[in-house]
């Protein structure tokens, strides 16, 4: 299993089922189960999004009222990494024709940077920890421990 760590609010949007494809600048041919961390740091400009349209009404949908309640340095979530798409120009559009067809979330295209040359991760299957876990992200995909991994299937199968 593999680990992405996300910097809030956009892991929780992912654990919450209202974010499917996580933007990055580099791709991967890993497709598999992956585990949403949330990283400890929280920056001044992703914390001030928090409180605007339309990431605050989502959040709240979710119980969360205050950026501060967004849990951090924490595995949340274990989705499935089904596909990567390399986005053009026209990337953000696709985004939103393909969410008014129900492929993605409501807001699929506004929780994202779909610049020409970035990559989609689309994420599918996303089940969210009952426990979240302490535990110290790492830049870039990278293997969860075994005794980890063993614990977050024990609280799948619960």
């Amino acid at each position: 299993m593999r680990g992405l760590t996300l910097t809030q609010p956009w892991a929780t949007l992912i654990a919450i089922g209202e974010n499917s494809i996580e933007t990055r600048s580099w791709g991967t041919h890993y497709r598999g189960e992956l585990v949403i961390h949330s990283a400890k740091g929280f920056p001044c400009d992703a914390r001030e999004l928090c409180a605007e349209s339309p990431y605050r009404e989502v959040l709240a949908g979710a119980g969360y009222l205050d950026a501060d309640d967004l849990p951090r340095g924490e595995i949340i979530a274990v989705a499935n990494l089904v596909d990567v798409m390399c986005f053009t120009r026209s990337s953000q559009k696709e985004v939103r024709a393909r969410a008014e067809r129900g492929e993605f979330p409501p807001h699929g295209a506004d929780f994202g940077d779909f610049s020409s040359g970035r990559y989609g991760w689309v994420l599918e299957n996303v089940v969210r920890l009952p426990k979240p876990m302490t535990f110290k992200g790492m830049l870039g995909l990278w293997h969860l421990p075994p005794t980890v991994e063993r614990r977050i299937r024990q609280q799948l199968h619960a």
